[in-house]
């Protein structure tokens, strides 16, 4: 299958190129000039980057590439000191413009997975330009069925060996492996459907094998199906460290409107013969081990 991939110098976008590309899909991954560039040992040999610095050279990425598939994970979470205009640029501009891309196409339909958040737009600028650009994707999927089927895959909290530092679970796993005196937490009483990468790649990955199955506009949670605490998790992986650190819960206050409870309906998934296989401390096990034993 011939696939066009955002966010392949990113976490999950770079699992899913060295997965695809594994398995012997034709892999093309959209990557701004200016991203930090994947290294041979980061990225499989057929991988296929495609650099752009301008729309102009989106749309050539775009005809070079003539997906079947796009799957959209690039995105900009605010927490590097993005500007607004940075979020939408990242989170709704780049999106709309590979839906122009596509609708500008004449051979066959295309369908997006685009990744999408489980979080309110009240909660950040990141979550409310997630959600602009799902209702640009759907309004459009809706005008022009027989070109576009738009899919958004509702990602809960991910975690996982080699994400960004940024990320609060792997903050915490570093914090605590390091021994660092102090964390400062919240009280920590909201609930988060935490889900392993790895199980997120197989998700993707079977929604990829059913995707004639998906309707012209679709949504399909992505999570283990169960919930456990931030404070819950926050002390799995102090146990399983053998952490020092002094869990300073309380300290910080709740983002306003935090949500107090995620968690993912899996029945689309299981129906198409997904389970996961990590639950959350298999899973802490096997990130602490690949995080840390490098």
């Amino acid at each position: 299958m011939r696939i066009f991939l955002t966010g392949a110098t990113g976490f999950l976008g770079g699992v899913l190129a060295r997965h695809w590309a594994a398995a012997g899909h034709d892999v093309f991954a959209l990557v701004r000039s200016s991203s930090r560039r994947c290294g041979p040992n980061d990225q499989a040999a057929d991988f296929i980057p495609l650099t752009f610095s301008s729309d102009a050279e989106v749309l050539e990425a775009f005809e070079v590439a003539r997906p079947q598939v796009v799957v959209h994970t690039a995105c900009a979470y605010g927490r590097d000191g993005e500007t607004p205009l940075q979020l939408l640029d990242a989170n709704v501009r780049l999106g709309v413009m590979l839906l122009q891309a596509i609708l500008a196409g004449t051979e066959q339909p295309v369908t997006m997975l685009n990744t999408d958040t489980v979080l309110e737009p009240e909660v950040s600028l990141y979550a409310l330009s997630k959600q602009q650009f799902s209702e640009w994707g759907v309004r459009l999927a809706k005008l022009h069925p027989e070109r576009l089927r738009f899919a958004d895959m509702r990602l809960q909290h991910m975690y996982g060996p080699g994400d960004a530092l940024s990320k609060f679970t792997t903050r915490v796993l570093h914090a605590c492996h390091a021994n660092e005196p102090r964390l400062a937490l919240t009280a920590g009483a909201q609930r988060r459907d935490f889900v392993h990468i790895d199980d997120v790649v197989r998700a993707y990955d079977t929604v990829l094998h059913h995707i004639g199955s998906l309707g012209a506009v679709d949504s399909i949670d992505v999570g283990s199906g169960s919930a456990h605490s931030v404070r819950e998790f926050v002390e799995a992986v102090h146990l399983l460290t053998g952490s020092s650190t002094a869990l300073d819960f309380g300290a910080l206050d709740y983002r306003p409107g935090e949500a107090m409870l995620n968690i993912a309906d899996t029945s689309r998934l299981r129906a198409m013969g997904w389970a996961p296989r990590y639950d959350i401390i298999s899973g802490l096990r096997d990130t602490l081990w690949k995080e840390f034993n490098k």
